[in-house]
This record gives structure tokens, C-alpha cells and sequence, in this order.
């Protein structure tokens, strides 16, 4: 899959996320339109509820920190355990999933956008029945004060799974790729129906963890 193999901010990423961004931000309608989809002007509500949604939001974090961890003890073990190896992940695998989430759903999203961009969620913007005004993607405003809405964490960690599907072997890499994508779209797409997060903040996470996923994959494995 040699499209993974590239720079991930040059040719057409790069001229495809300026797309984007002029778009969203030309027209912020766009993320009106898409949350109002899921708001109830009658109740004054986001109405999308469930088990499920309470799962993504609350399960997908944890699960994947866990996820990260059973890998570094599974790298720890074949070193530290006597015995024959176990043919797990190698030191360099276990930086690359440590530095792609440090640095993209870490550093990036959580340490620098949602603490200083401050953009109001969706559900606290007066068209959705708030107190905050609505700002476009990319916009700095003064409407949110802590963990906003630009860019989305969520979406961000679910997009991180990316940086797995790095590590399958090249047949299946494709394949495990199109999985995690679909896995961080169904994260963001949870996060938009219940008023949480905007289109673009979960685009934007999207964009930024893959981003950073890729370029670090293409800089730790010369021969991936």
C-alpha cells in the first residue's frame, strides 16, 4: 500500500486539506447543517441516546490505552522473561504507537487545540438552544474556556487505530487500514449526533492523528 509510504503533507494531502479547511471555514454552514440534523428545536435537544453511544464515549479510550499497554508489556516480556521469544512487537512498533499518540491525540488535539482554541460544542451554541456563539473550524474564539470542541479527542483516538493497522503485515495492511478508518469515522460520527463535537472538529482530528500517524511511520521504518 504505497500511498501510506509518502509524506502525508505533500502532493495531494496537502492541497487536500486546504480544500477542506477553506471549505468548512467559507462556509461554517456546513457544520450547522450537519449538527442540526440531530437537534430537536421542540425539546431543545440533542435526541440521540443509547448504549452504544454511552460505549464510544466512555469505553473507546480507555480501551485503547489498554490496548497500548498489553502491547508494551507483551515487548517488555520477551525481553525480561527467560525463556524463547515470543515473536512480539519490536522496540521501534512500540515507539512509533507511543510517540503517535503522544504527539497527535496527545500534544497536538488535547494539549494544544481543545484547551486554547476555544470554540463552544455544538450543544452550547444559541441555534442549539446555548449561550455561546458559534465559531468556524479553524476560528480562535473566546466562547469555550477548557476541553473544547476544536478538535475532537474522541474522534482523534478513534482515528489513532490507524497507527495498528500500520503494523499488520503489508497483504493485510490495506484491508487494516479501511477498518480503522471506518473505526474513527463511527467514533466522530457518535460524537456529532449528540450535539458533542462538529463535523469539522471531528474531520480535523482526523486529518491532524493521521497526519501525524503516517509521517512518523514513514520516518521510524525505512522498510515497512
Amino acid at each position: 500500500m504505497h500511498s501510506w509510504d509518502v509524506a502525508p503533507w505533500d502532493g495531494w494531502r496537502c492541497r487536500a486539506l486546504l480544500a477542506v479547511t477553506l471549505l468548512l471555514v467559507a462556509l461554517p454552514q456546513i457544520d450547522l447543517g450537519v449538527s442540526g440534523l440531530f437537534y430537536d428545536s421542540e425539546t431543545g435537544l440533542f435526541t440521540a441516546e443509547g448504549p452504544v453511544l454511552d460505549l464510544i464515549r466512555k469505553g473507546v479510550p480507555p480501551f485503547l490505552y489498554g490496548a497500548l499497554l498489553f502491547t508494551v508489556v507483551l515487548w517488555l516480556g520477551d525481553r525480561l522473561v527467560p525463556g524463547p521469544r515470543l515473536n512480539g512487537p519490536s522496540g521501534r512498533q512500540v515507539l512509533f504507537l507511543v510517540l503517535s499518540l503522544a504527539i497527535g491525540p496527545g500534544l497536538i488535539v488535547n494539549g494544544i487545540l481543545k484547551e486554547w482554541w476555544g470554540r463552544a460544542r455544538p450543544s452550547d451554541i444559541v441555534p442549539f438552544g446555548g449561550d455561546a456563539l458559534f465559531s468556524p473550524a479553524w476560528m480562535m474564539s473566546d466562547q469555550c474556556l477548557t476541553n473544547c470542541a476544536f478538535v475532537s479527542g474522541h474522534a482523534a483516538m478513534g482515528f489513532w487505530v490507524v497507527a495498528f493497522a500500520l503494523l499488520a503485515p503489508r497483504n493485510l495492511r490495506p484491508w487494516a487500514v479501511a477498518a480503522a478508518l471506518l473505526f474513527g469515522v463511527i467514533v466522530g460520527g457518535a460524537r456529532i449526533v449528540v450535539g458533542g463535537h462538529f463535523l469539522s472538529d471531528t474531520l480535523f482530528a482526523g486529518l491532524i492523528t493521521i497526519g501525524v500517524t503516517v509521517w512518523l511511520h514513514r520516518a521510524l521504518f525505512l522498510d515497512p
